[in-house]
């Protein structure tokens, strides 16, 4: 992740945001040389925020690291089994 510079960041604010839209690059953006923010596109946000909410379901980590060892080793249900 890059750090810019507040001062730099009010210059360049069209550019950066278009970078940050379309090539899903993050700033960290620092005031007098200590980080205060970050700047990502909002579709990273949503995803973060996704990802959070599943994560607080109880279980769903280790329910999560089972399947990813069953997959690992071709263990598991089909998937066209489950859709029937």
């Amino acid at each position: 992740m890059n750090t810019i510079a507040i001062s730099e960041l009010r210059t360049n604010l069209p550019r950066l945001i278009e970078e940050v839209a379309t090539y899903a690059k993050r700033f960290i953006v620092s005031v007098s040389g200590k980080p205060k923010a970050v700047i990502l596109s909002i579709d990273e946000l949503e995803s973060l925020e996704e990802t959070a909410e599943i994560l607080a379901i109880p279980g769903a980590k280790k329910s999560m690291k089972i399947g990813l060892r069953q997959a690992k080793k071709r263990q598991g249900a089909r998937l066209d089994k489950l859709l029937r």
